[in-house]
């Protein structure tokens, strides 16, 4: 008789690991609190517009990265339509002019042409440009991260690596693991070029590795934006998890995992109804799996570490403005950042210098035709200020996030124009409505922050030796978080399981 488990959360963690679950022989029902399945890659309807919350790009849309075969694995990744945009962003400088006195900077996706573009702009950094694409084009030549087919796991990128055909690009995943934008921008002689690079990620630091790989990907066209939006990624998914025999119970918010003599039973589920499994696998939050589900109960050493955030800082949370505009704009490149004529404090506290935009009227499926659709996304590390407002005074909650709105209504209108009379559509998303449809621990959007070293081992094991039969993965479980992330935790807790089932992992 095939083992049952029951799949807590049908995000894209509860999906991928479904289906490869049901692929290898186990029986697997999912428990979803809210009435659809994607976790936070999903997205909703506004008055004909369609609000996109994440995946602008998945890595792994078309052949030429290890993604794209194991998408393949679960689904026809084909039978989707991906839009890989030519220019990745423009992004105008504080400081600096090009030659021909442009303060904006442009970033292709196309390898070939940014090369050409910088060295257009500074001849006399041709050498060090040159080396860095090359560097690039070598890490093209390459499954990143490498698929194991064998039962045995790899846990971490770097031991991976270890292979010895991968030893010709280990210097490079070393060094750029380590190095940061800012200290790579000053290689450069270029002024112009030298701030452009400390200004990718907006003064913050990042790891050239995180740049350098989705930029890889994306020459290649393997990291396109799904046309209509996220929820149509995550219904293919939900699809083919059905179709292998997967059940999804919607509206099905599990309040417990049940424990009985160190080994997970079953759950509890809405009004005190339970489910029985042989094997429990959550992929919600993290959090809320060790310190909700479990009940504080079998927090080691690791998880206490975690919980305060001395191995790693949770990744940012965001506020994300929508903005429908019954006027067309396609004339604006599809995603741009600009300094702020006016710093804006939003009432969380965090400080904003620059402001970058996203106009989707490249998918018209997701906007009007005629018609823009703006986003605005904000990243802040309080997402608990939010979250805190909307439990405690509802009221001051909605009127905060409106007038905060309005400011960043002006700081648009700065730049691109007066919008205001043609405005048909606002929708502000807080990290309150995150933390609200996931459970996701302070509104985080990628679970946590990489640490210095980027190549540094899953952040939560997939199992806990003090419970038999539990097991847990999600974008929480590796650093840096995202979709690729997710599917491969999928894939190698699945490999897990079946290890410890003596069953026989099918691919």
């Amino acid at each position: 008789m095939n083992k049952t488990v029951n799949i807590i959360g049908s995000g894209i963690s509860g999906l991928t690991a479904g289906c490869y679950l049901q692929m290898c022989g186990f029986k697997t029902e999912i428990f979803e609190k809210h009435s659809n399945s994607g976790g936070l890659c999903t997205s909703w309807k506004r008055n004909g517009y369609i609000i996109n919350l994440s995946a602008h790009w998945i890595i792994g849309t078309d052949t030429g990265s290890s993604f794209y075969k194991m998408w393949s694995e679960l689904i026809d990744m084909k039978s989707i339509k991906f839009h890989n945009h030519d220019l990745k962003i423009d992004i105008q400088l504080n400081t600096n002019k090009d030659k021909n006195d442009s303060n904006i900077f442009h970033l292709y996706s196309n390898l070939k042409k940014f090369e050409k573009y910088l060295i257009d702009l500074s001849p006399e950094d041709e050498r060090t440009i040159r080396q860095f694409t090359k560097h690039i084009r070598l890490l093209q030549k390459f499954d990143l991260p490498p698929i194991d087919k064998k039962q045995s796991l790899f846990p971490t990128l770097f031991n991976n690596l270890k292979k010895i055909k991968y030893l010709e690009i280990l210097p490079i995943v070393y060094k750029w693991s380590r190095q940061t934008n800012i200290e790579f921008s000053k290689k450069f002689k270029s002024p112009f070029i030298s701030e452009a690079f400390s200004l990718l990620y907006d003064e913050e630091k990042v790891k050239m590795l995180v740049f350098a790989l989705p930029l890889a990907y994306m020459d290649n066209k393997s990291a396109g934006c799904p046309i209509g939006g996220s929820l149509v990624f995550t219904k293919k998914l939900e699809e083919k998890y059905i179709s292998l025999g997967g059940k999804i119970n919607f509206n099905a918010d599990v309040k417990k995992i049940l424990v009985d003599k160190n080994k997970a039973i079953g759950l509890v589920y809405n009004n005190e109804q339970v489910n029985s499994s042989d094997i429990i696998l959550s992929t919600a939050d993290w959090h809320f799996t060790f310190f909700n589900l479990l009940n504080k109960k079998y927090i080691n050493k690791d998880i206490e570490e975690l919980s305060q955030l001395k191995k790693y800082k949770v990744f940012f949370s965001s506020m994300l403005f929508s903005i429908g505009v019954n006027k067309d704009l396609g004339y604006l490149p599809h995603f741009f950042r600009f300094p702020l004529k006016k710093e804006i404090i939003s009432p969380d506290g965090t400080l904003y210098k620059r402001l970058e935009i996203k106009i989707s009227n490249f998918d018209e499926v997701i906007v009007p035709k005629g018609k823009t659709l703006i986003a605005v996304n904000l990243y802040t590390r309080n997402g608990d200020y939010w979250i805190n407002l909307r439990r405690t005074d509802f009221e001051l909650y909605n009127k905060s996030k409106n007038n905060f709105c309005d400011l960043i209504i002006d700081a648009i209108e700065s730049y691109i124009g007066k919008i205001k009379a043609d405005i048909d559509m606002i929708d502000v998303a807080t990290p309150a409505t995150i933390q609200r449809y996931t459970n996701s621990w302070k509104g985080s959007t990628q679970g946590w922050l990489p640490s210095k070293n980027f190549l540094s081992s899953t952040t939560c094991a997939f199992n806990l030796k003090e419970v038999k039969n539990f097991y847990y993965s999600s974008h929480w479980s590796t650093a840096g978080g995202g979709l690729p992330v997710v599917i491969k935790n999928s894939r190698d807790v699945t490999k897990l399981i079946c290890k410890n089932n003596k069953v026989e992992f099918v691919y």
